[in-house]
């Protein structure tokens, strides 16, 4: 009787080492999945309500979504695409300014002291370029943060419109292709 208890406990285990063994075999887990877009992860920071991007985007330092470098606020952007890939090929996009969405943003009341960033105090790159196997980089808006220290923007949302377009592969995606940057002064200037 204690034998045949102790092989029938035997059997159980060997069966479930089977089973875990099987278990971790390569599988659909790593199967390609999703469909092939692009577009600006930073216009999902606020959860779908709209596509501003605050800077700063909150107070802590690990929650800080630019870096001070060389006199110049470099704000944190970049391009994603979607869906696992194995094998993926490389693109590039364009990278411009909305005149049009940033006036918008400007005129439209929903953000408070809003005014647009002047040309002269940034530059932005007019392409970006995910290398082959990658699905993301990122790039800068880079800010001359002595004009913000100047006190003429004091208390002011600056704010910038930025979108990407004309993919060199895959599709853009419907949504999220531009990005709201709206730079609270003060607070940056506190944190620095």
């Amino acid at each position: 009787m204690k034998f045949a208890i102790y092989n029938r406990f035997i059997f159980a285990v060997m069966m479930l080492c089977a089973i875990v063994v099987a278990g971790c075999e390569e599988g659909d887990g790593d199967a390609d999945y999703g469909f092939a877009y692009v577009y600006i992860p930073q216009a999902t920071a606020s959860g779908g309500l709209n596509n501003h991007y605050p800077v700063p985007s909150g107070s802590g330092e690990n929650t800080y979504n630019f870096k001070v470098e060389g006199g110049k606020l470099n704000i944190y952007l970049g391009v994603l695409r979607s869906g696992l890939i194995s094998g993926a090929s490389g693109f590039t996009v364009d990278v411009a300014v909305s005149s049009t969405m940033t006036e918008e943003a400007v005129t439209s009341g929903g953000i408070n002291n809003a005014q647009a960033l002047p040309s002269g105090l940034y530059t932005l790159p007019d392409k970006a370029t995910v290398q082959a196997g990658k699905e993301s980089t990122s790039f800068y808006l880079s800010v001359d943060i002595n004009a913000l220290k100047g006190g003429a923007y004091a208390g002011k949302n600056l704010v910038l419109a930025v979108e990407i377009a004309n993919p060199t592969h895959y599709e853009l995606s419907d949504e999220n292709t531009s990005v709201v940057v709206v730079i609270d002064v003060d607070a940056v200037l506190d944190i620095i």
